[in-house]
């Protein structure tokens, strides 16, 4: 074997491919944890391989999430979209990429996050649901519960959930 092919495997990571599920790809760095995190992967019992602080071309770094035998559902991918919004889902079947898709921020979110707002009618009433309309101002995430009217960051609501931006 030549130096330059030693050479060229030593730059290459080999991780284990998927032969059904998906690849959460592009995701902000750190936040791979509280996609973990939210939907309670770890307890599951899950194949998964989880990178952090990749190198990516257009972001710099990011993260990614390889999970065996999941499809999420369009309502699973809307929360996944509010941690990481620029994201991108990649369907696997059959080791091959099956459907590809980049994630767009829901309108709203219902019954996902509870409010920060200690006074919302949501975290004293057993049946509510706090429910957050989301909008960007710049670069800014905005949740607006329409319970309270209240606006809270994305951060802030994040970082109340126990997901810490």
């Amino acid at each position: 074997m030549s130096e330059a092919h030693v050479e060229n495997n030593k730059s290459k990571l080999l991780v284990e491919a998927i032969a059904n599920g998906t690849v959460i790809d592009h995701i902000a760095p750190g936040q791979a944890i509280n996609i973990i995190r939210m939907f309670k992967f770890l307890g599951k019992g899950n194949q998964l391989t989880v990178g952090f602080n990749l190198r990516s071309g257009d972001l710099g770094k990011k993260d990614i999430i390889k999970i065996a035998d999941v499809v999420f559902s369009p309502a699973q991918t809307e929360q996944i979209a509010v941690l990481a919004p620029n994201a991108t889902i990649n369907q696997i079947e059959d080791y091959k990429v099956v459907d590809k898709y980049k994630l767009r921020l829901p309108a709203e979110t219902v019954g996902v996050f509870k409010c920060p707002n200690s006074n919302c009618i949501t975290n004293e009433e057993k049946d509510a649901n706090a429910r957050f309309k989301i909008s960007t101002e710049g670069n800014q995430i905005q949740m607006k519960c329409r319970y309270c009217e209240r606006v809270f960051s994305r951060e802030v609501v994040l970082e109340f959930n126990g997901l810490g931006a």
